[in-house]
């Protein structure tokens, strides 16, 4: 069984609380600089002060990201969500956009594995939506086999790299059968979508939580890399559709 990369607990970054976010870890591997406004879903997750993962806007209270984004490594318990902010509206990670305080964050129990959870966060207060910040419809269906998807982050450009990249970064991937990714991974998860991509490119961390869109809808949430970030193994997103009418009503409740 490969090992699987996930973001490292967020114990580390507790003590660090403060109003200032810090350096970032790197691109999305192979990506390219988004333009300001061409992803307007795309937000970035911090603890402490401190960027964490991605997420992506549901509404002008709901944001969604991954399980492990919020919790300590090998827990489904989240942090104190006032822990957390929710940075939108600019492709810097430094400056711009809005920053807001996270008020509850619920953690859908149905999951296979803890590194393809979800959670939803509520903010404190809501997003004033415009050309910079807008929410994306949910795909209640999952994208065909070879579809072409976009993915999108702030992580890392390759393992082990430390350099700072700042800006928001934007590449593709191919949805293949998930049976590829079940071999790698060592089980069968039925909630998961497989995303395969060239050699030296795909998500890294720092890309979790984060989406996969296709036709205008996000499909998938970065979850995991398989092996080493770009390498020729598939990258491991959540499948959308999976939990849509969990999403739907906790956000209705």
């Amino acid at each position: 069984m490969k090992p699987i990369t996930l973001l490292a607990s967020v114990c580390a970054f507790v003590a660090a609380i403060s109003g200032v976010w810090s350096a970032p870890q790197t691109r999305i591997v192979g990506g390219d600089d988004a333009v300001p406004g061409q992803l307007p879903y795309q937000a970035a997750l911090a603890v402490g002060g401190s960027f964490n993962c991605g997420a992506v806007i549901l509404s002008e209270l709901y944001v969604l990201t991954s399980l492990h984004c919020v919790c300590s490594a090998g827990s489904d318990k989240p942090w104190p969500p006032q822990l957390f902010t929710v940075r939108a509206g600019t492709t810097d990670i430094y400056s711009g956009g809005v920053s807001i305080v996270v008020e509850e964050i619920t953690v859908n129990p149905n999951y296979h594995d803890l590194s393809t959870g979800i959670a939803l966060l509520k903010l404190r207060s809501p997003f004033t939506f415009n050309e910079y910040i807008q929410p994306i419809p949910l795909a209640q269906s999952n994208p065909p086999l070879e579809a072409e998807v976009e993915i999108s982050g702030w992580g890392r450009t390759k393992e082990g790299q430390t350099d700072m990249y700042r800006y928001l970064q934007l590449n593709e991937a191919t949805v293949i059968d998930p049976a590829e990714c079940a071999r790698d991974l060592g089980r069968e998860d039925p909630d998961i979508l497989c995303m395969s991509h060239p050699r030296k490119n795909g998500i890294c961390r720092g890309d979790f939580g984060g989406p996969a869109v296709y036709n205008g809808q996000v499909v998938g949430i970065a979850s995991a890399v398989i092996g080493e970030c770009g390498s020729y193994l598939p990258d491991v997103f959540t499948s959308v559709a999976a939990h849509y009418q969990w999403i739907q009503n906790t956000m209705q409740a």
